[in-house]
């Protein structure tokens, strides 16, 4: 009857020992995945943030230089309009010009004709000169009409020379100033033109641009989306996992009261739980604080801030020094060197160390010394990151446990 006791027994312990101890190596390896996969996450949203609000600015700019684009190109417009209506002007006055040239050019060649005429008359009449007609005068009083008419004639003859020298000019001037003009029309409106030309090109590529800009705005909005809902998964699946934990955290339970302050040597919180804003970090960080900066000197020590059971280490963070936005660590899921201790529903962590005392599986004491403050990681200056847990995996506000 013993004997077969004895084997029952053995038998249940062959099926309760597995259920102790591999699924808890498991559980606590998938929650710091899933913990630092959040952490690269919330980096993605936040370099995915960054993105959209250069892309914004970019889009605002844009549409800026469009609107002005517009305005250069209405006070174009109505520039066209205006040279439009002189070219149309300097047309009807070009028009009007080679009308009096083409009349000019008429009475140049009637009086040149008339002269011609009148010349080859007395050609044909033979050798008489004026002086055959005043010798061939008959009296005096004949030879003084003579005289008359010969000296009204060639004053006609030179007045007549003198007007079609003078039309000439006139002719050849107004020609010169038409040509002028038109060619300073036409350079006008090709001008005009090839502007008008430029600056549609630049509202054409200017709203290409803006399209594409809200292109990759949306495809980043999409990022951020698809990142927001993988957080929430991981959340979720967090929270069952420190639930676990917490029934399986080596016989302790945390049941109240206040918990130790985790830096003996330092009460200073450079930066509180909640919501700090990116700019309070120097865009290192997350903008979402969910714990406690402690300021301390470089290896400071940091102790339990409760009895409990060591359930992750991560180390082998090298980048133990401050940090700008240029020189950040991603290392640890941002925290760098850290670890978490489950106290029984209660769960804490200790991130940014330069130095760890304890490793995973290792029960510590209240107040015992479990590792030296650092920068490792993500981290602006030589400071403990303090975070408390519930029991459903939900990040708290530490204040709320310590005196």
């Amino acid at each position: 009857m013993t004997r077969k006791i004895i084997c029952i027994i053995l038998a249940i312990m062959l099926v309760i020992l597995p259920v102790l101890t591999s699924p808890k190596v498991s559980i606590a390896a998938t929650e710091s995945e899933l913990r630092e996969k959040n952490d690269e996450l919330r980096q993605n949203i936040k370099e995915a943030e960054a993105k959209m609000k250069e892309l914004e600015n970019k889009s605002e700019a844009a549409k800026s230089e469009l609107e002005s684009l517009n305005d250069e190109i209405g006070k174009k417009e109505a520039e066209v309009e205006k040279i439009t209506n002189q070219v149309n002007e300097l047309t009807a006055e070009v028009n009007e010009l080679k009308k009096q040239l083409e009349e000019a050019q008429e009475k140049y060649d009637k009086q040149y004709d008339m002269l011609g005429k009148r010349l080859a008359a007395q050609y044909k009449k033979g050798k008489t000169t004026y002086l055959d007609v005043l010798l061939s005068s008959s009296s005096i009083s004949d030879f003084i009409t003579n005289y008359r008419m010969i000296e009204k004639l060639a004053e006609i003859d030179t007045k007549i020379m003198q007007e079609l020298e003078e039309q000439k000019v006139i002719i050849d001037t107004s020609k010169r100033e038409t040509e002028k003009k038109q060619k300073e029309a036409e350079s006008k409106q090709a001008e005009l033109k090839l502007e008008q030309l430029a600056l549609s090109n630049k509202i054409s590529n200017k709203n290409k641009y803006i399209n594409q800009l809200n292109e990759e705005e949306k495809a980043t909005q999409k990022e951020i989306d698809n990142f927001n809902k993988q957080i929430k998964q991981n959340d979720s699946a967090i929270q069952e996992i420190v639930r676990q934990n917490a029934m399986n955290s080596g016989g302790f339970k945390y049941t109240g009261g206040a918990i130790e302050w985790p830096v003996p040597s330092s009460h200073r919180i450079t930066s509180g739980y909640g919501y700090r804003g990116s700019g309070a970090t120097g865009g290192v960080g997350t903008a979402n604080h969910n714990g406690y900066d402690i300021g301390a000197p470089h290896y400071s020590s940091i102790v339990a801030a409760e009895t409990g059971k060591v359930i992750k280490v991560v180390s082998g963070c090298t980048h133990d020094y401050p940090k700008t936005f240029s020189t950040r660590c991603y290392c640890g899921g941002g925290y760098g060197n850290y670890l978490m201790i489950s106290h029984g529903g209660l769960t804490t962590l200790y991130g940014h160390v330069a130095k760890i005392n304890v490793s995973v599986g290792q029960t510590v004491a209240r107040g015992q010394k479990i590792a030296e403050v650092g920068s490792a990681g993500w981290s602006t200056g030589y400071h403990l990151h303090f975070s408390v847990l519930n029991a459903n995996g939900a990040y708290v506000d530490p204040g709320n446990y310590f005196k």
